[in-house]
């Protein structure tokens, strides 16, 4: 494949708006940069979602079977990708778990996108201006720095499987596009997520009527799909529920809440860089990153609909816009009237852009994690069996958290996937020693917190078997809930069963 022939010398009104695009989008990464120590250091969690998998891959290391199905004994969700588990449960230490060493992991694929958006933007503009800006204007985005500095599976998969379309990509006129395949396969096994690359791919070949290499593009998937499957499934995790976990307990109902949230993160974040995207691919044509680019829109707006989703099914809709944004600014600075208006447009796009990024933890946030952590672990001996929404600060404190996922263990209680009776009678005996909740749980009205956590019979046997032991302050910042204090809950006075091992 011939790399397009570069734009014309850009005249000095060009070079200069040109260095003015590189300024602004250099501006918001750099305060992303400022707040990136003290987000990796902060040892609570930045997104309320981190502490799930953390509890998670503690249970990996000490043999517990993360893959077995709902019971009595407890539940991990388990609902990422079997290589994010196996790595990082590699990286953590069980004893002392902490958040460091897998938001470095994302933070360093999270640069290895923006080094890929910056080699691809420079193969379709030709210059360096497209190469600079489309890593930067990746970075500049909040709702990126906000996975990349997190300890969550994103960046990685998006990473594996961005790879793979590069390959693609480079070699689409040649069998050798299915070299794509192996980087698509190992970024889906470790988050089942970003499918749009691999469903691209195929279109174009059947758009083109390659019919053959479509045919053996999908063997080889589906194929290599199945082989890793097997492998998980019998050798890595045998006799466990891997498929269940890993496909079955993932579908959600709809949500209209979540999805009318995902329609406004698209509205104002993405419909500037889609449509500049869009105008990129009808000057400069190119079948593969069309089909892309639409697949990875349709598939993030029909995914964001399912109960619990994140604006993290957007981030590859971000990475394939910076490339194609970039790509057109390169092209056509040169223009003085167009490289205004694109100029105009990029400055709205960065603006936009920097909504649904974490704050930088304060040294208040530090201190308060600390007194959390020091009150759990004077008030309940280590090995206190716990039943809380907010796992990573149970296992932090040395709590052990048989229900890793409160959320999704009462999504597959209202899905009739598994009964309630299971946990009701473990509440009745109190077989916890300790409830810790990020809400007021008496609180009367509607509790829109204690609904999104917990099943009105969750809630009831919590109030008839436990009582409210305090109610201490937390870094509110942490969590969903706006009442910024953890509930601890005990059992209460008469007969007991095992409140801890």
């Amino acid at each position: 494949m011939s790399i397009p022939v570069a734009a014309p010398s850009a005249s000095r009104k060009g070079i200069l708006l040109g260095l003015a695009a590189l300024a602004m989008a250099g501006f918001f990464v750099a305060i992303h940069i400022w707040g990136l120590p003290a987000k990796l250091r902060y040892p609570g969690e930045l997104d309320f979602i981190e502490g799930i998998p953390l509890a998670e891959m503690i249970h990996l290391r000490r043999g517990v079977p993360i893959y077995a199905p709902a019971s009595e004994q407890g539940f991990d969700a388990t609902n990422y990708g079997p290589l994010y588990y196996l790595l990082g449960a590699r990286l953590i230490d069980p004893e002392r778990p902490a958040y460091l060493p897998l938001r470095v992991l994302s933070l360093v694929a999270m640069l290895g996108c923006a080094v890929a958006a910056g080699w691809m933007a420079f193969r379709l503009a030709g210059n360096w201006l497209a190469a600079l800006l489309a890593p930067l204007l990746f970075l500049s985005y909040g709702s990126v720095i906000r996975h990349g500095a997190s300890a969550r599976s994103d960046m990685v998969a998006l990473l594996l499987v961005f790879a793979g379309f590069m390959v693609a990509h480079r070699f689409r006129e040649s069998r050798a596009l299915l070299w794509a395949a192996p980087f698509m396969l190992v970024g889906f096994y470790y988050k089942q997520q970003f499918v749009a690359g691999p469903l691209a791919v195929l279109i174009f070949l059947l758009w083109g009527k390659r019919y053959r290499l479509a045919a053996e593009f999908t063997a080889l998937m589906v194929l290599g799909g199945l082989a890793f499957l097997a492998v998980v499934q019998f050798v890595l995790f045998p006799g466990q529920a891997f498929l269940r976990h890993f496909v079955f307990y993932n579908v959600l109902p709809f949500a209209e809440e979540v999805f009318i949230a995902g329609i406004g993160f698209f509205a104002m974040i993405l419909l500037v860089p889609l449509l500049a995207s869009l105008e990129f691919l009808r000057l400069f044509p190119d079948r593969l990153l069309k089909c892309y680019l639409l697949c990875a829109f349709v598939l993030a707006l029909l995914a964001v609909a399912r109960a619990g989703s994140d604006t993290n099914y957007f981030l590859e809709c971000v990475l394939v816009c910076s490339i194609l944004f970039s790509a057109l600014v390169g092209r056509r600075i040169s223009e003085p009237v167009r490289a205004v208006e694109l100029v105009v447009l990029l400055v709205v796009a960065l603006f936009f852009g920097q909504w649904f990024r974490t704050p930088i933890p304060s040294m208040q946030n530090f201190r308060q994690d600390r007194a959390v952590q020091n009150y759990l672990r004077q008030q309940f001996p280590p090995g206190t069996l716990a039943l809380s929404c907010c796992a990573g600060d149970m296992v932090r404190a040395g709590l052990a958290l048989p229900f890793t996922n409160l959320y999704h263990y009462s999504q597959l209680i209202r899905k009739g996937v598994v009964s309630d009776r299971d946990m009701t009678g473990l509440l009745a005996k109190h077989h916890f020693g300790a409830v810790v909740l990020d809400f007021d749980l008496g609180k009367e009205g509607v509790n829109y917190h204690a609904e999104y956590y917990l099943t009105q019979s969750l809630r009831s046997a919590i109030l008839q078997n436990y009582q409210l032991m305090t109610s201490i302050e937390m870094p509110a910042r942490e969590k969903l809930s706006p009442e910024g204090r953890f509930y601890v809950w005990i059992p209460r006075l008469g007969p007991q069963g095992s409140c801890a091992q």
